[in-house]
């Protein structure tokens, strides 16, 4: 992303409807199964949204990008690295909570981005991830994103029991919005679309959509929805797993 990109997000992101609503279902899931407390580690963390408003489960923020982490200090954060997923700079078994949120369509290793997740996690501990679902979606947007893949549901599910993680939650999100975002991605193919979540949409379509997909706040705590623009994964390292030597 470039520098006016993260800029635009740090001054939408608190208001967008698709920032907000995504952080009301997140913290969700979050309250029903995770005990609050312990060190926790908020993974691309942009510009400290996430961060900022979860202090009680993640005291620490990383993210790849320099020009990100200076946004988030401007947030008054300050327990911020530079790393890649991929190879953070941590002690194994340290971390009692991950959130890694719409970050591992971004990565091509994926896999050992899921084992590094693991490595860093105490047994029990938690990781929580968020991506696009929906291959046959994957269009222009996600492109300007630069994402490398949207997941199928089984697949992600493959990928996290493969890590050696025990899943909790796998549950499709962003129900409500799927058929419109499915007619929209099918009118824009062939064009070029720069990213629109660092733009806020007009004040009632910014409310309308976030009252329809933070709804779901009430529903993924007790019951999976059918289907979903994005899927929601709450994992656990087995209490029982044994750290290489």
């Amino acid at each position: 992303m470039q520098l006016s990109e993260y800029e635009n997000m740090h001054a939408v992101e608190t208001r967008h409807w698709w920032f907000r609503a995504r952080l009301a279902v997140v913290t969700s899931v979050l309250d029903r199964y995770v005990p609050p407390g312990g060190r926790g580690l908020d993974c691309s963390c942009g510009t400290g949204m996430t961060l900022s408003a979860l202090p009680k489960r993640v005291q620490i923020g990383a993210d790849l990008s320099a020009q990100a982490l200076k946004f988030a200090r401007k947030r008054g954060l300050a327990k911020l690295v530079q790393a890649d997923l991929t190879r953070l700079p941590l002690q194994s078994a340290c971390l009692d909570l991950l959130t890694c949120l719409d970050t591992l369509e971004h990565i091509e290793n994926d896999t050992g981005a899921l084992a590094e997740v693991f490595r860093v996690l105490r047994p029990g501990g938690f990781a929580l991830f968020t991506v696009p679902q929906h291959p046959a979606l994957f269009s222009a947007h996600d492109r300007a994103l630069h994402h490398v893949r949207r997941y199928r549901f089984e697949e992600l599910r493959a990928r996290v029991l493969g890590a050696g993680f025990e899943i909790v939650r796998l549950t499709p999100i962003n129900c409500a919005l799927l058929p419109v975002v499915a007619l929209a991605r099918v009118l824009s193919r062939g064009k070029e679309k720069e990213s629109d979540t660092d733009k806020l949409p007009m004040a009632p379509v910014n409310a309308a959509l976030f009252a329809v997909f933070a709804l779901e706040k009430l529903l993924v705590g007790f019951s999976d929805l059918p289907f979903g623009v994005s899927l929601l994964c709450l994992a656990q390292k087995p209490a029982a797993t044994l750290e290489p030597a």
